[in-house]
């Protein structure tokens, strides 16, 4: 059976009437839990996206707080987190809050003591954000585009203090 196209949906969803709709959003958030989680976004924080901004940026904070001492548990909890992350950045789909998350990783990333460890996915995690932020930036209006690039300009200062064998390079 393939699934209907986008317009289709649209089309027939007009025909329903709000207590309908309100029962097919509540049935498919009780199924899904990203959709629970999509709903939970659209409904309390889709005008106040600073908040919840701020809040996935606590959560990185708080993930690279309690990060494993052992290398290999940290590469895996990192990838969780940044399919955590990617997902509210789905969810919030802003280009500018996308990097201020990106960026917030980052630095929280070359802050801690593992971006001095020489394991090569682990650094490639970071250069792989990296990158990600550096296509954003272009996209960006002027205003925004310069403050994040002073703020990525910093970050590179840092890693390359932290790291001496960095080279902008691997970014670009």
């Amino acid at each position: 059976m393939n699934s209907p196209k986008l317009a289709e949906l649209k089309k027939e969803l007009n025909y329903l009437e709000l207590t309908q709709v309100k029962e097919l959003c509540l049935r498919l958030a009780k199924y899904k839990t990203e959709n629970k989680e999509l709903l939970h976004y659209l409904l309390f924080y889709f005008d106040k996206k600073e908040d919840y901004v701020n809040e996935v940026k606590d959560l990185i904070i708080n993930e690279f707080d309690d990060l494993h001492p052992s290398i290999y548990y940290v590469s895996k909890q990192l990838r969780k987190l940044l399919r955590i992350i990617n997902k509210h950045i789905k969810y919030i789909g802003e280009k500018d809050k996308e990097c201020d998350i990106i960026l917030c990783f980052c630095e929280e990333f070359i802050k801690h003591p593992i971006v001095t460890v020489s394991q090569q996915a682990l650094i490639l995690l970071l250069f792989r954000q990296l990158k990600r932020a550096n296509r954003i930036l272009p996209k960006l209006n002027e205003d925004l585009q310069f403050d994040y690039q002073q703020q990525f300009d910093e970050l590179i200062k840092l890693l390359k203090s932290k790291r001496k064998s960095f080279r902008m390079v691997e970014i670009e």
